[in-house]
């Protein structure tokens, strides 16, 4: 599904940079923009309104792209642009600037703790979570021209966060989560939410934490196959 931008000015001058940046070495043939920057082009393609508040830039990355095809230095191409590598105490690179911050993260396999897993096609390091699988799987393309950038559509968006919003650490990025989920909610649209939905295969667990993020919107569970 691609999806022409009309505003393509939504982005700041230096997240239009780096999202061109990344098209051109190939980046969103099997990875994606996620995080609260895709909001802006949910409001251009699917009238999602939403005011943008973060600088932190997430990318979502397939784990198996890491053993196969050519090998793309990431690192380079992103600390071209003037961002510095930080390595945290877990391992985690991420790469900052003045503005804002990139970080990649990746599907957590199986019941593993990792809590960095190397992706060598890219040469980043990409942090482990789950159901980033969802934001893959169900995907358009955003067409500003002269580059495109690959995002879930919006009912991936709002599952992903429905199911892990409770486990987030901090009440801040929680509430940041519900706030997203709830925009979204008033605007799904129930073919493709279903698709998703269909797609999935929940424990009793997870089953609980989607009701538990339905009553806290107050979005009706037997929306989402829950009674």
């Amino acid at each position: 599904m691609r999806r022409p931008i009309s505003n393509k000015n939504m982005f700041p001058s230096e997240v239009m940079e780096l999202l061109r940046s990344l098209h051109k070495v190939g980046f969103f043939e099997d990875s994606a923009l996620i995080g609260s920057w895709v909001m802006p082009l949910y409001q251009d393609v699917f009238g999602i309104p939403y005011a943008l508040r973060t600088l932190d830039i997430d990318f979502a990355v397939k784990f198996a792209t890491s053993e196969r095809g050519d090998k793309i230095d990431l690192e380079n191409v992103i600390t071209t642009l003037g961002y510095v590598p930080v390595v945290m105490l877990s391992g985690i690179r991420k790469f900052t600037q003045e503005n804002f911050t990139v970080e990649f993260v990746v599907q957590r396999k199986g019941g593993r703790d990792d809590e960095a897993i190397g992706i060598r096609k890219w040469n980043i390091i990409a942090v482990p979570l789950p159901f980033v699988n969802i934001l893959l799987d169900f995907t358009f393309i955003a067409d500003f021209g002269d580059f495109q950038v690959k995002a879930p559509i919006p009912e991936a968006y709002f599952i992903q966060k429905m199911l892990i919003a409770h486990r987030r650490p901090g009440e801040s990025k929680r509430h940041k989560d519900f706030e997203q989920c709830s925009v979204i909610a008033g605007n799904v649209d129930h073919v493709r939410l279903e698709k998703v939905l269909r797609s999935l295969k929940l424990s009793a667990k997870n089953k609980k934490a989607m009701r538990d993020s339905c009553k806290t919107i107050d979005f009706p569970p037997q929306l989402l196959g829950l009674l």
